[in-house]
């Protein structure tokens, strides 16, 4: 039974997963308005005439215009490609974020997996040794600081 709940992976531009039956749904919202705001400042800002001349006219396109097209060729093609290049690609993960997806992911995997599939038994391993692992710090750390208190 795959969970409902969502994990946000908090980083410049934070990253929602949610489990849903065969693996996993990455909710991109906030990349997708940095991307959005790139391509705005560019139109608007970023001294651009031509890419928001070229916006205007294809607000102003015709049904007959449009078919008028060579066949298989969408009116906005060039335009995509030109505000691609301008556009944020990516974002990053650091430090234990990038640990905090890879485990929402592996668990969000492994529960899409058959019952019985080998990744069962290595998935459930590494979460019980990092378990003990996480327990063991844990421990280090309330000695370290039971014996700075005495």
């Amino acid at each position: 039974m795959c969970e409902t709940e969502t994990t946000t992976i908090s980083a410049p531009i934070p990253v929602d997963v949610r489990a849903v039956p065969g693996g996993s749904r990455l909710e991109l919202r906030c990349f997708s308005q940095a991307v959005i705001e790139d391509v705005l400042d560019v139109l608007l800002t970023g001294g651009e005439q031509t890419l928001l001349d070229d916006v205007i006219a294809l607000a102003a396109m015709s049904a007959e215009d449009r078919a008028a097209l060579p066949e298989g060729r969408m009116p906005y093609e060039d335009l995509v490609a030109a505000l691609y290049e301008r556009a944020s690609k990516h974002t990053y993960l650091y430090g234990e974020r990038g640990l905090l997806l890879a485990d929402r992911l592996g668990d969000n995997a492994v529960n899409a997996l058959p019952v019985g599939h080998w990744a069962h038994g290595a998935w459930d391993a590494w979460k019980s040794a990092k378990a003990e692992a996480e327990a063991e710090i844990a421990a280090a750390l309330a000695a370290l600081e039971g014996g700075a208190a005495a």
